[in-house]
């Protein structure tokens, strides 16, 4: 068994730049001699829930050597390489906190070695809600301070007014491709066999750059900040898939005291590659009751999702598998938000503001001509959107 698995890895390097119809082979053998624990069993798998399994699994573990190189500031950091999977840890360094709702960027130059490319399969994250509220991981050319390693970030109110030490700077300073997010201690989280997300100089995208909004100032400065970080989990083998991420968010609300609100959120698509969503999330903040999204086509809503975001905000399953968003479809998304203070509250960058996001994960055929996908936006909302000014028919909500 030991020899037939070297001989599968063998071919499939061999031929990792190969298109067409060995590509899914290779994808589909890698991922199985990966991601197989030690009775065989197939290690990747996803409850209707999380994606959970795999990235845990003993036989990952299992035989890891450290490799050096180094970031752009020169300091020497290590990925970890392990059944053909190269792991990126993005941590942020050791920092003081000025006040709650600041926002961290820290930066990694993405160590592909001698390959041009790699692919994002999965994530592990390692922070606690206490401490952070947020986390969102970009992909970009060029960072937003390239002669630091930590700066403010984001231009948020809550960091565009922060004095310290650090310079303040955009998340990025060429396209973000935002490629994951995390919150209220969310879980591990796997791609599907076959989908990835490209990364790596082929794709322009040379660093990952990790945004932390911070929580508490307290515990951030007890040692808090220490313990935050992600790691992406990357192959060099090329996934017959590529990952995007849609994102629809609403701006510019307010919502009067002890009111419940449907803040809504339209826009057609015009993109000329089909989506196929795999995974879905929500983000709203303490008012936030129920976030859902969903695929309009001829006056038919197709549900992609819908969470509680007072949940761990992680990637959920899509249930309809089959679902593709084309040009010309609508994806309209809804917050229903429930102000149960005295007082209004507003759309912003504090933990003590509100917001209101559904995130798709998507995936293509990936081709000669589409080797990565910038993030997609849909920016409206209430009070000047409402799903009933754009269409004739309403969805039955689901039960929340």
């Amino acid at each position: 068994m030991v020899g037939l698995k070297a001989i599968c890895i063998l071919l499939i390097f061999c031929c990792h730049n190969c298109y067409g119809m060995f590509e899914e082979l290779q994808a589909s053998l890698l991922s199985a001699l990966a991601y197989s624990d030690n009775f065989g069993r197939d290690g990747i798998s996803a409850s209707d829930d999380f994606f959970k399994a795999g990235i845990e699994d003993t036989a990952i573990k299992s035989e890891a050597k450290a490799t050096e190189f180094e970031d752009n500031s020169g300091r020497s950091t290590s990925s970890s390489q392990s059944n053909g999977r190269i792991d990126i840890t993005v941590k942020m360094p050791h920092v003081t906190v000025p006040k709650d709702d600041t926002y961290f960027c820290t930066k990694k130059l993405i160590p592909v070695g001698n390959y041009s490319t790699l692919y994002i399969t999965g994530y592990t994250p390692h922070a606690t809600q206490s401490v952070a509220h947020h986390m969102l991981l970009y992909a970009c050319e060029i960072p937003g301070e390239e002669n630091v390693q930590t700066w403010y970030c984001d231009g948020m109110a809550a960091s565009s007014t922060t004095s310290g030490s650090l310079p303040h700077g955009s998340t990025c300073n060429s396209p973000a491709t935002l490629v994951w997010a995390w919150a209220k201690d969310a879980p591990s989280f796997k791609l599907p066999n076959g989908v990835g997300f490209p990364v790596g100089p082929s794709t322009k995208l040379k660093y990952l750059v990790l945004q932390v909004h911070v929580k508490s100032m307290v515990k951030a400065n007890a040692g808090g900040m220490e313990n935050v970080w992600v790691t992406a989990h990357s192959t060099p083998v090329p996934q017959p898939k590529i990952a995007g991420i849609y994102v629809s968010a609403s701006s510019y609300e307010t919502i009067k005291p002890n009111k419940t609100r449907n803040w809504d959120i339209v826009c057609k698509y015009k993109g000329n590659i089909e989506m196929h969503p795999f995974a879905f999330r929500t983000h709203a903040h303490k008012l936030g009751v129920e976030v859902m999204g969903y695929r309009v086509r001829d006056e038919k809503w197709s549900l992609i999702g819908h969470k509680n975001p007072q949940l761990p905000e992680a990637f959920y399953n899509v249930k309809n598998k089959k679902l593709v968003i084309k040009k010309g479809d609508w994806l309209a998304s809804r917050c229903v938000m429930h102000n149960f203070r005295n007082r209004v509250t507003k759309t912003g960058g504090k933990h003590t503001d509100e917001m209101c996001n559904f995130y798709m994960m998507y995936w293509t055929p990936r081709t000669k001509n589409t080797q990565s996908l910038a993030t997609k936006e849909c920016n409206n909302g209430y009070p000047w959107v409402h799903w009933r000014n754009y269409f004739t028919t309403l969805p039955k909500l689901p039960k929340y």
